[in-house]
Order: C-alpha cells, then structure tokens, then sequence
C-alpha cells in the first residue's frame, strides 16, 4: 500500500510512475537583505544587466526549441516571461534599490518579489493567489545567473523517469528536465490555466497541483505515481500498485489507439445529430503530426506564421504554394485561411510597427491589412490563385465595424477584376473576437460568407483581460456565464439567419467546452491536432438534447467556478462512458 494517496486538482491527463525528485524551488530561503559598499554599486549594477541579460537568453532558447517542437503559439508563454525582465517599472525599482540604497541586486530583486507575493496576498477570489509565480519565475531566474541560488540538475543520476515534486508548478519547473525524463508533475500550489500549466498540458506531462504540503511529504527516491486524469497521487507506491499503474496506462494506451482508429469516421451525437469536428492548423509541417482523415477540414490556418518563420515577407508564389500544400493534405475538404494576423504578442521582426501604449488593443488584425492594402492584396491574390487547388476560404480577424467588412469585400473583388475574371471571388468569413462585433452580428453576418468565433481574444476583450499579463490572469475565464451567454446569443443568430458557424478557441478542445458549444447551438468545432479523435468520442456519447438542457444551466449560473463545475462533471461522465466502450473494443 501507498505510503500516501492524496487528492488533488487535476491539470494535465496521462499516468505517470517514475521516482520521486523534489525540487527546492527558487525562493524556497529568502535572499537576506544585504547592503554594498558605495564604491561597489556601479559593478553591481553591471553585474545584474548582464545576469539579467543571460536569464533572458535563456528564456529565448527554450522559446525556440518550443516553437520548433510545437509551434510559435505555445511557445509565446516564454515570451510573456521576457517580458516580465523587462517590464520598466520593474527595473525602475531594482535599480533605485541598488543605485540609491545600495542594495545587492539580489537583495534588490527579492525585495520586488516579495512585493510581488503581498500584493497578490491582498487579493481575493478565484486562482488570483496562483498567477504570482509567472511574476516571481523569471526573476528567479535572474538569481540563478547571480550564482545566488543553486543551479538546476539537468539529468537523472539513475537515468530513471521523475515525477517532480514542488511546492508551486511554474514554467521553469516543466522545463528544467529532459521531457523524456519527466514522467509526472505534483505540486501543492499553481492555477490550471497559468503558463506552467499550460505548458504541462503541451508536453504530455501528467500533472496534479492542490496537493497541499507534496513537497514536504515526499520523500527523494520512492516511487511515485500520479494518475492526471483524476487528481491523484500515490506517495511511496507498493509494486502492486506501480504494475496496477502500468497497466492502466496500457490500457489508456490501447482506448487511445481507438480512439483515433474512431477518429476517421465522421462525428454525430448518439441522436444522430452530425458535429464537424475541424483542425486548427499553423504550418504545413503540422501535417505530418497527425492524420488529417480525423478532420472535416481545416476551420483555421493561421497565415501568419508563414510571415514569422522568414527574414522577410514571403512573395506571392511562396504564399501560394504554401497554401496549395496545406490543401492537398485536405482534398475535398474546406480550408478556412486566416488572413495576416500580426500586431499584439504577434510582431515582424522585419516590419517595424508603431510604438503603442497598449498593443493589445491597437494595430493588429485586419486593421493592419486595411493599412497596408499592397500587403493584403498580395495575400488575397495568392490565395484566390490557391482556390484551384482545393476549397479556399478567408477569415478575417480582428473584425470591429461592418465598414472593415465591406472594404475587405471590395479589395476580394478588386482581385478578381485585375485578373480579368481569372480568379475566382473568395468566400469571406468574419472572426468575433472583439465584443462590438459580437453586438453588431446581424449585420455583420448578412454580408458575410460564414462566421467563426476566435474564444480565445473574445474573452480577453470580453474581460478588458490581458491573458499574458500575470497581474490580472485570473481574470481570464472561459468558463464565465458572460462568456458562455454571449457564446449562445452567437449561436443562436448564425442558426436564426442561417449563416455557417464555426469556432476555433481553446475551449472547443475541452471536453466540458465543447459539451457546451453543442448545446448551445454550433455545429463546427475546430480544435488542436491532439484533440480531435478525443473530442469525437466525448460527443458521441451525449444527446443534443440532454446537451441544450447543459449549456442552458450552465450559462444560466452566477460564477465561473459553478458554470464550469456543472460542464466538468458532465463532460466526465461522457467521458467515462466513452472509456468504457472503447475498452470493450479492445476486450
């Protein structure tokens, strides 16, 4: 028997066993406040740009192996991590204490941290507590490179799997250790959509965090298990229950290989109402990372990607092929393009844009390609020439005005005037994202060829919530009745007017999300390459009915904690029952 079986919150799926490594987090002891002679402060000065500058360097080589491995997306946590060793006012403080006080810059960078820690100990509600350590890690960080806290170990002396156990799950803690090293992830504290959890879901690594005191009850070297899915973690594990384990992740294994063998069938409720079940996509590379026969189509390539990957901007024959490559993977199948969504956490390093106090809501989207019309027109035109390849369609983002509308439908039909008709006219879609447009749908959807709802920017704006800024995180809450009500009044008007609709955010590939999305009306879900044969199998096991009856309740409650309580244990019940009829397949 276990010496412990503890209960907490689960973050990311998947069974690990492997033995036990506790990890002495940065901070775990205080730097003590330590003063410097007057004549020794402009080397210390010195000597924390330059730590400062190796911690950032750091920082960017994970961001690139990450973007390599699965994509710039998921690499921008790391740049929200930069960003946080660069934030002015931050380095306005450090350097005051250290050039006025003559303070260490270790002691200096332990003071804004411990500022850091009682600011979020006066706030109240939800994970609040939690989004401190994406403030606090980049900084400790820093501390490492001042030789003032110890190194991290790379390896595993036994070469064995870890399951690493610390007192808060940061990024730093996902990334220290080789990911083939790194069987499980327990930790007491940390929230489910901070960028350390995130990035636990992005590299497989089953996760459990909630588990008050792990880090003092674990011991270094016993085995361990941890089962993602439910929460739980076995301290000290017997072999009987480290083999029952093992079978239970090849078990897991072999519900999987069904899952994906079921992946290639189309997608109905078990009332026989049809769900499309679409890829979101950023590179044709993407393609050899899954088998696009799971997927109706393509509800969203971001175009993008293609500009970020070059020294300069990509020509119009480049663009074209990179498009009629993405559409012999999805022969007979639609491919929805989103047109260059650049601005925000999304620059050019080639293309300078205006400094602007708050980029988030500044010159980005289809703002940017209504500015620059040469730029959008050559896209236009690359993609029109695409349309003989396969089924091209075009998303705009950022859309705010029907006014934007119309005049990206004006240059569409330029393109295909200077062609003297050779080009075809592309289906063009509108993206709500920001809140106006959800307001202004009906007009907007009369004039449009199809829409699809970007969730991920729509709650952001929705909640005046910079979803990479530590300080107001918490507030990002796709599980919030506002969101959800305004994702039903969405659904609700496409299907009114009769206008195809889609949706392409995160909460699509969530089991609990997409329960709601059905029931709140959509038809078409576009989600990650992982997710697709798993989002099928959950919504086979539902009824369309049972699912409105869901998404009624849900966007009926009051907090986001409840809505989302509602939806999880639904989704896990579909779940289960979608476990249990694969695991008779396998029988």
């Amino acid at each position: 028997m276990a010496r412990q079986d503890l209960k907490g919150t689960a973050v990311a799926p998947g069974v690990g066993i492997g033995i036990a490594r506790v990890v002495v987090e940065a901070g775990a002891q205080k730097v003590p406040r330590r003063t410097l002679p007057a004549e020794h402060v402009a080397a210390a000065l010195l000597d924390f740009e330059a730590a400062r500058e190796r911690a950032m360097a750091g920082l960017r080589h994970i961001q690139s192996l990450t973007a390599r491995e699965f994509g710039i997306q998921d690499a921008a946590i790391y740049g929200a991590q930069i960003a946080v060793l660069q934030d002015p006012d931050a380095l306005g403080r450090i350097r005051k204490m250290v050039g006025d006080d003559s303070l260490e810059p270790a002691s200096a960078i332990q003071a804004l941290v411990d500022r850091f820690e009682s600011t979020f100990r006066a706030l109240e509600g939800g994970e609040v507590k939690n989004w401190a350590a994406d403030l606090r890690d980049p900084w400790f960080a820093v501390l490492r490179e001042l030789g003032e806290i110890g190194s991290l170990p790379s390896d595993s002396p036994a070469g064995e799997p870890l399951v690493l156990v610390a007192d808060e799950l940061t990024p730093s803690l996902v990334t220290r250790y080789p990911r083939g090293l790194v069987a499980g992830i327990v930790a007491a504290r940390g929230g489910r959509f901070s960028h350390g959890a995130v990035l636990a879901r992005t590299f497989s690594i089953p996760t459990v965090i909630g588990v008050d005191g792990v880090h003092a009850r674990a011991r270094h070297g016993e085995a361990c298990v941890v089962y993602g899915d439910e929460g739980r973690v076995l301290l000290g594990a017997d072999a009987g229950q480290q083999e029952d384990a093992r079978v239970f992740a090849k078990e897991r294994a072999e519900v999987r290989e069904v899952f994906l063998a079921r992946g290639l069938e189309a997608c109905s409720t078990s009332c026989g109402e049809s769900v499309g079940v679409y890829v979101n996509i950023e590179s044709p590379r993407d393609l050899e990372t899954f088998d696009t026969g799971m997927a109706d189509g393509v509800g969203l390539f971001r175009t993008e990607f293609a500009y970020m990957e070059r020294p300069n901007f990509p020509s119009g024959k480049e663009q074209t092929r990179i498009y009629e490559s993405v559409l012999a993977g999805f022969v007979g199948k639609p491919v929805v393009f989103r047109t260059l969504d650049i601005g925000g956490d999304k620059p050019l390093r080639y293309f300078q844009t205006p400094r602007e106090n708050n980029p988030a809501l500044g010159w980005r989207g289809l703002r940017v390609s209504l500015e620059w019309k040469d730029l959008f027109l050559l896209q236009l035109k690359a993609l029109a020439e695409a349309r003989a390849a396969g089924d091209v369609r075009v998303l705009l983002p950022m859309v705010t005005t029907l006014d934007e509308l119309r005049e990206a439908r004006a240059l569409v039909d330029q393109v295909h005037r200077d062609s003297d008709g050779r080009l075809p006219k592309l289906p063009l879609g509108v993206m709500i994202e920001v809140p106006a447009a959800a307001m202004a749908l009906r007009d907007l959807a009369r004039e449009a060829d199809f829409v699809s709802v970007g969730s991920n920017d729509l709650t952001q704006y929705l909640f005046a919530v910079d979803r990479d800024n530590p300080w107001v995180s918490r507030l990002y809450q796709p599980y919030h009745p506002a969101l959800l009500r305004v994702l039903r009044y969405i659904a609700q008007t496409c299907n009114l007017l009769g206008k195809p609709l889609s949706i392409c955010g995160e909460i699509a590939g969530q089991a609990a999300g997409a329960l709601f999305l059905v029931g709140a009306g959509f038809r078409q879900l576009s989600v990650a390459p992982p997710f697709l044969a798993e989002t099928k199998a959950v919504l086979r096991e539902t009824r369309v009915a049972d699912l409105r009856e869901l998404a009624a309740r849900a966007a009926a409650c009051r907090t986001a904690e409840e809505a989302q309580g509602i939806l999880e244990v639904a989704a896990s019940a579909a779940w289960k029952r979608a476990v249990g009829r694969a695991s008779g397949a396998t029988a």
